[in-house]
C-alpha cells in the first residue's frame, strides 16, 4: 500500500543521520510556530504490549483526531506535523506508532502479532484511551491508504467511540486495486524499456499472491509507473525516515517494519472487500480522493462511497493530488475538516446526537 517511493539503500542511508529524539516544530498558517498547550510523546499499553504515541494540540479542550498511519509499518509524525500544522489549532491531533513499527516495533514480536485483527483492537483501545484521558463522549477518526482497513474496521466495530470518520486514499477492493497497479507497472515498464520488470510482473502473474515477496515486488515499483500528479513537488516522502521524534533505533527499526509489513502483513488484507464487508457505516464518513490515485484506486473507492449508507457522507476530489492529497493540497484538505466537517459532526462529537 503505502511503500515510501526512495529506495531501501536511500533510506537505509537517511536512518544513518545521528538523531536525538525531540518533537517536531508546529506551525500555524502563517509559518509562525505554534504555541502548544500539548506536545508530547508517551508509551501507552495497548492489549498488552507497550506502544509509541505523539500528542500535539493548542488546548485540551479540542476534540482528538487519531491518525492511522499507511503502511503497513509507516509512521506519518512527521508528515502530519510539518504539512497539517494548523490542523493542531482545532484538533488535538495524536499520531501512532503502530505495532510493529518506530517506537512500537517490539509490539510487533511473538506469535499472531501481526495479525490485521490486533492492529483494529489497538485502534479502539487507543481510541478509548484517548476518549476517557480527554473526557470526550467520541474523537475523530482519520485513516490514510492501510490506516484506512483498520480505520473502518475499528468504526464498524464500535461506532460510539467516533464522531466522524475521515478516509484518505481508502483502501476498498485489494485485488481489484492490485490487479490494477500490476498492469500498470507492467504496461509501464514496457513503455520506459524496463524489459527486466516487465518480466518480473509476467512471471509473478496478477495478484491476488500468497506470499509477500511478489507483493514487494508489485508494492515496490507501483509509484515509479503511476501518473505523476501534478502537485507531487509539493510533498517530500523521505521526511518520514527523519522524524525528530525518532531515535536512531527507531529509524532502523521503521524501515524493518516497512519492509516486514509489505512481506507479513499485506498479504493478509490483500483480499479485502469493503463493498461486502461493509455495505453501511452509523458514523459520518467523509472520503478524500486524489484524481491521480492508484496507489489505492481512488475510482473504487468513489464506487464503495456511492453504494455505502451512512448517516452524513462526503466525498472532495482533490484534482491535483494522488495518493497523499492531504499532504498535497493540505490548506484544502485542513479547511474541510475545520470548517465542513467538524461544524457538521459537533454535536455528534459533544455526545448530544
Amino acid at each position: 500500500m503505502r511503500l515510501c517511493a526512495l529506495t531501501l539503500v536511500g533510506a537505509w542511508s537517511l536512518a544513518l543521520l545521528a538523531s536525538c529524539a525531540h518533537h517536531s516544530p508546529v506551525r500555524d498558517s502563517s509559518g509562525g510556530k505554534m504555541p502548544l498547550e500539548i506536545q508530547r510523546t508517551l508509551e501507552v499499553r495497548l492489549n498488552g504490549t507497550q506502544q509509541r504515541i505523539y500528542e500535539a494540540g493548542s488546548s485540551s479542550g479540542n476534540p482528538v483526531l487519531l491518525w492511522l498511519d499507511g503502511g503497513p509499518g509507516g509512521s506519518e509524525v512527521a508528515w502530519v506535523r510539518r504539512y497539517l500544522g494548523p490542523l493542531h489549532e482545532s484538533f488535538t491531533v495524536v499520531c501512532w506508532d503502530q505495532r510493529g513499527t518506530a517506537g512500537s516495533f517490539a509490539a510487533g514480536r511473538g506469535e499472531g502479532a501481526l495479525e490485521p485483527e490486533r492492529f483494529v483492537e489497538d485502534t479502539l483501545a487507543l481510541s478509548r484511551y484517548l476518549a476517557d484521558k480527554y473526557g470526550q463522549s467520541r474523537i475523530y477518526l482519520a485513516g490514510h491508504s492501510w490506516g484506512s482497513i483498520i480505520g473502518v474496521r475499528a468504526v464498524k466495530r464500535d461506532p460510539g467511540l467516533y464522531a466522524a470518520y475521515i478516509g484518505i486514499g481508502q483502501q476498498v477492493n485489494g485485488i481489484e486495486n492490485d490487479r490494477i497497479g500490476w498492469e500498470m507497472v507492467r504496461q509501464g515498464a514496457l513503455r520506459q524499456g524496463d524489459q527486466d520488470a516487465a518480466e518480473l510482473m509476467d512471471r509473478n502473474g496478477p495478484p491476488p499472491y500468497d506470499d509477500g515477496e511478489r507483493y514487494f515486488d508489485l508494492l515496490s515499483r507501483l509509484y515509479r509507473y503511476s501518473p505523476r500528479p501534478p502537485d507531487m513537488d509539493r510533498f517530500d516522502s523521505s521526511l518520514m525516515f527523519t522524524a525528530p521524534e525518532h531515535s536512531f533505533l527507531d529509524r532502523v527499526n521503521l524501515i524493518r517494519g516497512l519492509i516486514r509489513g509489505v512481506k507479513v502483513v499485506y498479504p493478509r488484507v490483500a483480499r479485502v472487500d469493503f463493498e461486502a464487508e461493509v455495505p453501511s457505516l452509523s458514523v459520518p464518513v467523509y472520503l478524500a480522493n486524489g484524481r491521480y490515485d492508484f496507489t489505492c484506486v481512488a475510482g473504487i473507492a468513489e464506487r464503495w462511497f456511492e453504494s455505502l449508507e451512512a448517516p452524513r457522507k462526503e466525498l472532495l476530489w482533490f484534482e491535483r493530488s494522488g495518493h497523499e492529497s492531504c499532504y498535497t493540497e493540505s490548506g484544502r484538505f485542513m479547511a474541510w475538516l475545520t470548517d465542513r466537517i467538524l461544524p457538521e459532526t459537533y454535536d455528534r462529537w459533544r455526545g448530544i446526537e
